[in-house]
């Protein structure tokens, strides 16, 4: 029950992201919303190829050699 969850969440995550790009982009359907069922489509298999912490803001960070963050120097 965790990991749906934590899939729900992410959904929910990305939907909220992908709402202001899509407006300017489509138009909306007949509940208001601009995303379809391809996208909930996307997400989930997003969801399980590249885990629960994947959106657009994470795409850059895959380009990156380092995966892990620099070390804080006041630690």
């Amino acid at each position: 029950m965790r990991n749906a969850n934590k899939l729900g969440y992410y959904i929910w995550k990305r939907i909220n992201q992908d709402q202001e790009n899509y407006r300017k982009t489509r138009p909306p359907n007949i509940r208001g919303l601009y995303f379809n069922r391809s996208d909930i489509d996307s997400y989930i298999k997003d969801y399980f190829n590249y885990g629960w912490d994947w959106d657009d803001t994470s795409k850059e960070e895959l380009q990156e050699p380092n995966y892990w963050d620099e070390r804080d120097v006041d630690v």
